[in-house]
């Protein structure tokens, strides 16, 4: 009933093994893509969420209807994203980081060292899908999503 005799406190972790910090990474990415996608196609953005010109024209073209269903889920998808960025990247940093932490308490010096090795590539490689779907996303963002080619 008294005081537990050794505690193991991690003095220096990753930041990304904080559910904030992925969070906020995740949000300033997101915004950032909803900027981009506003100077880009300006107040039409809004379209891609709340498509309500497809409305006007219902009698001839009834998939009006549809586009404006698939703007609701577009509005959704936008959360999912930055739930998917949060969480992908909170996940796999903090796995590896109890990995690090417990790896040389089970086994000798050697192999956690080669662990070290394989969390900084695992770092990189999260480094790089952040980027390349933050990339694919504001890409999409910015493209038209009119049909211009009717035009």
């Amino acid at each position: 009933a008294g005081t537990p005799l050794y505690v193991v406190t991690p003095f220096v972790r990753a930041a990304a093994t904080d559910l904030n910090f992925t969070l906020a990474i995740a949000l300033v990415a997101m915004v950032t893509v909803q900027i981009l996608g506003f100077r880009s196609l300006g107040m039409s953005y809004l379209y891609k969420f709340i498509n309500l010109p497809a409305l006007g024209n219902v009698a001839k073209k009834p998939m009006g209807i549809m586009d404006l269903f698939v703007g609701f889920l577009e509005l959704i998808s936008e959360v999912a994203k930055v739930i998917s960025f949060t969480f992908r990247l909170f996940g796999n940093i903090f796995a590896g980081q109890i990995l690090l932490f417990v790896l040389p308490f089970l086994i000798a010096w050697i192999l956690p060292s080669v662990a070290y090795g394989l969390e900084l590539f695992v770092g990189a490689i999260q480094a790089f899908v952040f980027a390349m779907l933050f990339a694919a996303f504001s890409g999409v963002a910015m493209a038209g999503h009119g049909h211009d080619d009717e035009h």
